[in-house]
Order: structure tokens, then C-alpha cells, then sequence
């Protein structure tokens, strides 16, 4: 529990429904940036991305065809990531976006039941929140 949780105003709606016994212990922060990504940016930040890991090269090309960030969060969600370098991770959730990473967290944060889940959601919440510093500052 050493991260915060970066929670926008819907996802703080989500985490506050969740057992009591769960929230406990948690810093709870607002997520208040936002960019809105295209699929030109998406395309062009795709076409940058340095992967090494074969299933990774394999999405980007299943990435690149996606036509919305709901397609893109579904591609993501059915891959393992767990052996995945951080350097490849890093990678493509910068090509990714912060929208597909929205639409990977709010249904991981419905399924919640342990401390763990909420702390590996804590990372992904913490990346996006990342990416949305650095991608709102170019807009």
C-alpha cells in the first residue's frame, strides 16, 4: 500500500462501494488532469515504441487496427503482462495512452477483493497519472 490511488471522480465512486475492510489504509488522491488522445497520436507514439517481448510486437500490430481505446483496453486486457521487462511495459503504455489505461483500470477496480489487486492497480494508476502530467503539458 505504498502508492496512492489516483482516482478520477467515477473511479472514486467505484472504490468507495467496494468492503470497508478493503479501503482501509489506502491514500486516496483525485485524478483531475485529462487529455483527450487520438487515434493519430496513438498511431504516431505506436510507430516510436522500442519493443522487445514477441506477444508485445504482436499487440502493437492488433493495436495499430483498433479503431477505439475501448478495442485498444481489450487487446491489453487479454494479454499477461507478468513477464513482461519494465522497459517493454514502459514502452507501451506510453503508446498506449492514458485513455486505454481508463478503460483497463475501472473494470479491474470493480473486481477488487484484495489489498494485492488494489496495489497493482495502484501502479497503473500511478503510470497514467504519469503519462497524464507528460502528455498534458505538451497539448
Amino acid at each position: 500500500m505504498a502508492a496512492p490511488l489516483w482516482l478520477t471522480a467515477a473511479e472514486r465512486t467505484i472504490f468507495d462501494a467496494l468492503p470497508a475492510p478493503l479501503q482501509d489504509g489506502w491514500e486516496l488522491k483525485e485524478e483531475t488532469l485529462a487529455f483527450t488522445d487520438t487515434a493519430e497520436r496513438r498511431t504516431a507514439r505506436l510507430s516510436l515504441v522500442r519493443l522487445h517481448d514477441q506477444k508485445l510486437l504482436a499487440l502493437r500490430d492488433k493495436v495499430q487496427k483498433a479503431t477505439s481505446p475501448e478495442d485498444v483496453a481489450s487487446l491489453l486486457a487479454e494479454i499477461d503482462l507478468r513477464d513482461v521487462t519494465e522497459g517493454d511495459l514502459a514502452e507501451l503504455f506510453f503508446a498506449l495512452g492514458p485513455d486505454a489505461l481508463t478503460r483497463l483500470i475501472t473494470p479491474l477496480l470493480r473486481e477488487a477483493k484484495t489489498d494485492g489487486d488494489l496495489d497493482d492497480l495502484a501502479s497503473l494508476l500511478t503510470i497514467r497519472h504519469s503519462l497524464l502530467e507528460s502528455f498534458s503539458s505538451q497539448a
